[in-house]
């Protein structure tokens, strides 16, 4: 492989690595397990190191992932919240071993502790004075969002404690910070998917997702039905900037695990130590032993230094300490009978086959159902309908066919074809040149509108509660709904008269309905389904674009100017506002009033006489501000008389460059036009205001 051969490649695995990070930290709906994750990052790492040009401070393998969403204020950490290294073999835990005795000295005593890998979600608690004060997601690693008062409703997660606290932990101490794992209990993920199906809800894929998606919901009272738990693993002291003590800190982690306990937190039980590989090795195999009897998923184990002074030795990398290592255990598999492949359409019309199973036990829950992905993986497993197939949970999440088991077969069993009409609407069915997936073009398939309206009522879109999939599917038989805003033009006498329903549900679905025209910016947004775009990009965008018009307006090179965007996002949004369907699907909103609370007036301009550095000038905006978004940059600018344009030319009077400006930034000193930093900008625009009022 060339240099241009990696470049290219090395550009679709940064591409499809942010696309997973983006489906599991943000919409908590990841489409690959763990394993399959690691493995692009590893080819990654590998090109990055074999080719060092292809070097990039912004690569994912020198970032961890963000979960960040726009909904919450994002605070920072009292220290980088990173992620352990991921494991598979027996091989890299002697590996582990090694490194670690050799950063540490061949004589030193060291002792590890092992301790069940949750597959949750990572939580940080802050109490000052026995009182809590914070809770913190991982975000990003260094900046995590606030949600305080939903991890307030936590059984476990007291806002005071007891009043004898301050007795397990050293004199002197009044503030701390508690890291752990979120999880929902299997037993309580049966009882509310159960609920669920009795209210006509969608039912929670895993409790993973489920757990993530509870801790983001604005309804506090929604997260204290939900029921999560929580186990605490690490304790450290802080200053009074809410800052790590560096001089504070208990011994080791099995000290930190003791004080959790006293302090009232809840610490898991499931404990091991070792002080060779032979013991880590036993250790690791009793916990995957146990794993079934536990009322939580994990999906491995976590080793770690136990003294406080060798992990601070041992020190971290940019994504994980080098003191602990996260050894994950293989799928559980499965033999069972493959029914039938049936075909689904989802809302974006690609249509993919999905596995009937006869239902096995598997990693704790019943499958009955498994993601075949696309035909081509299909083809090359050559699985078919009627085969023995051996069938694992990815991360003990995701259900996948592994392979069939071909030696069993009778002679009946035939490869599906690919088909070449839609399953749902019979409409010819295309594939893009870029990608496998086969997709329906029809956008009235009722499996597309379903999709399209179950993604539009959900919890981080318009939040429509009480619309299940059930409801909707009755909606669309009824011939009621055929868009979104059809939603909006459902009467209460019709409602009323549905099975169950009568006139409470009719007018708690109305009442929703109409906080849903009330809904955020990037919220509705969201809830348009653009391909590509989540809660995080939606929220991005809401910041630059005040209307929708001015969104529908951008240009590519504006768009992928921005932070989280990119050209990938900004080539599927300019695509997706051209397509006919798209202007239909937005006029019909506007008739029902969907987004006219969202258009703003413009503002009035401010005198511009005297000496007013904008009026009558282009400029170009680009970059990060921390004083403001660039949306209200513009606004100012167009206040005091000037214009702004998106991109850089010989017209351009000056550059407003925030921070990682780029090729816009190049190309404004290239042509040797004024560029002005943000403390600049904000100082001429005090004067010009200042100016413009007196």
């Amino acid at each position: 492989m060339n240099l241009d051969e990696a470049r290219r490649r090395a550009e679709e695995l940064r591409a499809s690595i942010a696309e997973h990070r983006r489906l599991y930290y943000q919409e908590a709906t990841p489409v690959i397990d763990d394993s399959e994750y690691d493995a692009l990052e590893r080819e990654l790492a590998h090109l990055e190191a074999t080719f060092p040009d292809l070097g990039d401070a912004a690569s994912p393998t020198s970032l961890v992932g963000d979960d960040h969403d726009g909904r919450f204020v994002a605070v920072p950490h009292s220290r980088p919240m990173l992620s352990l290294q991921n494991s598979y073999e027996l091989t890299d835990v002697e590996a582990f071993d090694q490194r670690t005795r050799k950063g540490l000295g061949e004589d030193a005593e060291i002792q590890y502790t092992v301790e069940p890998k949750m597959d949750g979600v990572a939580l940080a608690v802050r109490y000052r004075d026995g009182r809590l004060t914070a809770a913190l997601t991982r975000g990003d690693g260094q900046k995590g969002d606030l949600i305080t008062t939903n991890a307030a409703t936590f059984k476990k997660i007291p806002e005071e404690l007891a009043t004898d606290w301050a007795a397990a932990i050293p004199a002197g101490i009044t503030a701390f910070e508690a890291r752990g794992e979120a999880y929902l209990a299997l037993s309580r993920f049966e009882t509310l998917n159960r609920e669920r199906e009795v209210e006509g809800l969608d039912v929670l894929a895993n409790p993973r997702n489920a757990t993530a998606g509870t801790l983001k919901t604005l309804d506090p009272s929604e997260v204290r039905r939900r029921g999560l738990s929580v186990f605490f693993y690490q304790l450290f002291f802080l200053d009074d900037q809410d800052r790590w003590d560096t001089e504070q800190s208990l011994p080791s982690h099995r000290d930190q695990l003791k004080a959790l306990e006293q302090l009232g937190l809840p610490v898991n039980p499931l404990l091991e130590t070792a002080r060779d590989l032979a013991d880590l090795t036993r250790s690791l195999a009793s916990i995957e032993g146990r794993r079934h009897e536990l009322d939580y998923q994990i999906d491995g184990a976590v080793i770690k230094v136990d003294r406080t002074d060798q992990q601070h030795r041992l020190g971290m990398t940019a994504k994980a300490p080098r003191w602990g290592l996260a050894y994950k255990y293989a799928a559980e598999e499965a033999t069972t009978l493959l029914k039938d492949i049936t075909l689904q359409v989802g809302r974006t019309g690609v249509i993919t086959p999905v596995a009937e199973l006869e239902p096995v036990q598997l990693a704790g829950t019943t499958v009955s159902r498994a993601t075949l992905h696309n035909w081509e993986e299909l083809e090359r497993k050559d699985i078919r309908p009627g085969d023995q197939v051996v069938v694992a949970k990815g991360g003990d999440i995701i259900p996948k066919v592994l392979r069939s088991l071909v030696e069993e077969r009778n002679g009946t069993q035939e490869p599906l074809p690919v088909p070449d009409t839609c399953p749902i609407c019979q409409s010819p069915v295309t594939r893009r040149e870029d990608e496998v997936a086969l997709r329906c073009r029809n956008p009235f398939c009722p499996a597309v509108l379903a999709g399209r309206l179950r993604h539009f009522v959900g919890r981080q879109a318009c939040d429509i509660d009480g619309l299940g999939g059930r409801w909707i599917d009755l909606f669309l038989e009824q011939g009621w709904v055929s868009s979104p805003a059809d939603l909006f033009r459902l009467q209460r006498p019709m409602l009323a008269a549905l099975p169950g329903w009568g006139e409470k549900s009719a007018d708690n679905l109305l009442r929703s309905l109409t906080a849903a025209s009330r809904r955020p910016w990037a919220n509705k947004i969201f809830a348009l389904g653009i391909p590509q775009v989540g809660i995080t990009t939606a929220t991005t965008l809401a910041r630059e674009y005040v209307s929708l018009d001015t969104l529908a307006q951008a240009s590519e090179e504006s768009l992928a100017d921005l932070p989280d965007i990119g050209p990938i996002v900004a080539a599927a949004l300019v695509g997706w506002f051209a397509d006919p369907g798209t202007v239909k699907l937005i006029d019909d909103l506007r008739q029902v009033d969907f987004f006219l609370d969202q258009e703003e007036q413009p503002a009035a301009v401010l005198s511009v006489e005297g000496d007013n550095p904008f009026a009558g000038r282009t400029f170009v905006i680009t970059g990060t501000m921390a004083a403001m978004t660039r949306a209200q940059a513009k606004a100012a600018i167009e206040k005091l008389g000037g214009k702004v344009a998106g991109s850089v030319s010989k017209k351009t009077d000056g550059l407003v460059a925030g921070e990682k400006a780029g090729s816009k930034l190049t190309k404004a000193e290239q042509l040797g036009i004024e560029v002005l930093s943000e403390d600049v900008f904000l100082a001429r625009l005090a004067e010009s205001e200042a100016d413009g009022e007196s």
